[in-house]
């Protein structure tokens, strides 16, 4: 009976272990990061993160730049995220980004005064500046679904996006990139349309953010707040409630010491 009982757990792990993982995604090859970079990429659809709730779907967008020298924690490239709600509220704030030296294809995006080994993958999986397009995924999809697999809906290892250079909808396109993602694996049941009309950032030719101020996502733009987000990143796991204990702590004041320090040593370099 006992060898049975062992014979029957055996397989049944055989099974669980015997099932269809996620296929690996590639990313892209060689990429061009200074075209990349050139010009803004609007967002027709995306899924939902903790920091891109589906309220937020409208006239959103990312702009980025080449940094003039590295920062302390070792990223070269601004990011700027936008959004806003269907009653025209502004979403967004400055991130940091960092090329992976051996795959062009795969960047780390991080609040800009928190470690890079603390930062979430962002993927090009695809791209192609001639048609315009470029399609993105918060790192190695791992759950699997009917439809294919995703990422999850956190901050770090979360994300699909459809970038498109151009803010007029494009279904061609955007069914061109479609089609990619599943034939890399992709849950398409993920994505939700982002409309680009009617938004504040008309208003200013499109060269910045609108004419109101942006209301900081959960990766924002003070200091103090970057430092309590990765405070809050180590001390989650370990100990329910721990956000309330982060403000004024010794890891956030010296996480802040070492920002004021490393965009000092950015401006000393350009000067």
């Amino acid at each position: 009976m006992q060898i049975k009982a062992t014979y029957l757990l055996f397989l049944s792990l055989l099974g669980f272990c015997s099932a269809q993982p996620c296929e690996r995604v590639t990313t892209v090859e060689g990429l061009d990061l200074e075209m990349y970079v050139s010009k803004r990429w609007y967002i027709h659809q995306q899924a939902v993160t903790k920091y891109s709730p589906i309220e937020w779907n409208y006239c959103t967008y990312a702009e980025y730049t080449i940094r003039d020298s590295t920062s302390f924690w070792g990223y070269k490239v601004d990011v700027m995220n936008y959004a806003e709600d269907v009653d025209g509220n502004q979403f967004g704030g400055p991130l940091c980004a960092a090329q992976n030296r051996r795959e062009k294809g795969k960047l780390s995006v991080a609040p800009c005064a928190v470690p890079r080994w603390f930062a979430g993958p962002y993927w090009i999986v695809a791209y192609d500046e001639a048609e315009g397009y470029a399609l993105i995924s918060g790192g190695q999809p791992t759950i699997r679904e009917e439809g294919g697999c995703r990422t999850g809906e956190g901050i770090n290892n979360s994300g699909l996006w459809i970038f498109l250079r151009s803010k007029e909808r494009d279904e061609d396109t955007i069914q061109k990139v479609r089609q990619i993602a599943k034939d890399q694996g992709f849950d398409l049941s993920v994505l939700n349309d982002v409309v680009q009309e009617n938004c504040a950032y008309e208003d200013n030719n499109e060269g910045g953010d609108g004419d109101g101020d942006l209301t900081p996502v959960p990766v924002c733009e003070d200091r103090a707040a970057n430092s309590e987000l990765l405070e809050f990143l180590l001390l989650a796991a370990i100990s329910p409630g721990a956000p309330e204990r982060v403000a004024g702590s010794p890891v956030g004041t010296a996480l802040q010491l070492v920002d004021v320090l490393s965009r000092e040593t950015h401006n000393d370099t350009l000067n």
